[in-house]
């Protein structure tokens, strides 16, 4: 496991940070509810103290790599007070990015995990619909795409053949399974098999109306996400693209009427600016 822009691994910041951050990190906690769910989600396997305390400690490390750096570079070309004050906030900036895209980097990995099941989860659910209505047991069905090739799908049920194995009974694993899985789909999907086969109730049935809602409902989602191209493009292009050439241009020619100063720290801002935005759209 890996935290982006974590100076070391994460087992040995986490005993170099300690407690120190707890008090720091604690409001952000409160206002952060179901963070810890996150946390387990995403596969960290850290607290919430834990994990934003060393959020803390990278973000504190990012400034004062980018202060120094900055302050390098600035010294060369503005006076002294210029060049802290601006190396000062630059280096902000990045604290406070670096801070709140670790803050985010859980529901990353929880897209990841959901993006990666469901792209293999209806021709799972196809499979073992196949096998249920052949006569074939539902556990010999979970152990089947278990061994399966379908990616984060197959890894998650082996978990819960491996607890089954162990003695748990199957739709216990199964709701451990739910519990900790991010995708809603596959939440559902675990919760009425295990109630069907709680109920006794004809798995077949069950998972025959599951395949044909998930079917409808990756075709809505590929429609909706199809709408959202134009608009996300059209942002990008205006504020990457359009803002920055036509817009400098416009700033120097105003400034020719209006005696607006435009000078190179004005510049630098727009580029540091750049940078950030396009980091953040990707």
């Amino acid at each position: 496991m890996r935290i982006p822009f974590c100076p070391i691994p994460v087992e040995k910041a986490r005993k170099i940070v300690g407690t120190t951050f707890y008090g720091v990190v604690e409001p952000f906690l409160k206002v952060s509810r179901g963070f810890e769910i996150q946390l387990k989600q995403a596969g960290i396997p850290l607290n919430g103290r834990e994990y934003l305390s060393i959020a803390m400690f990278s973000s504190i490390f990012m400034f004062l790599i980018m202060y120094v750096l900055f302050l390098i570079f600035t010294i060369r070309i503005i006076n002294l007070f210029n060049a802290l004050s601006m190396s000062f906030f630059i280096a902000a900036i990045f604290f406070f990015v670096t801070f709140f895209y670790i803050k985010i980097y859980p529901k990353v990995l929880i897209k990841k995990r959901v993006i990666d099941i469901e792209r293999n989860l209806l021709y799972a659910l196809r499979h073992m619909h196949v096998q249920i209505t052949s006569g074939v047991p539902v556990f010999d069905a979970l152990v089947s795409l278990s061994e399966g090739n379908y990616g984060a799908v197959s890894r998650e049920l082996k978990t819960a053949v491996k607890d089954a194995n162990t003695g748990t009974p199957v739709e216990v694993a199964l709701g451990r399974v739910a519990e900790r899985n991010p995708s809603q789909y596959l939440r559902r999907t675990i919760w009425q098999v295990s109630n069907g086969i709680k109920s006794g109730s004809d798995i077949g049935n069950v998972l025959k109306n599951i395949v044909e809602y998930i079917a409808s409902e990756q075709r809505i989602s590929v429609r909706r996400y199809g709408s959202q191209l134009n608009p996300l493009t059209l942002a990008y292009m205006m504020v990457a693209v359009i803002m920055p050439s036509l817009g400098v241009t416009f700033l120097i020619v105003l400034s020719s009427f209006t005696k607006l100063p435009v000078t190179q720290t004005m510049f630098y801002l727009i580029l540091v600016f750049l940078a950030i935005f396009q980091f953040m759209f990707l």
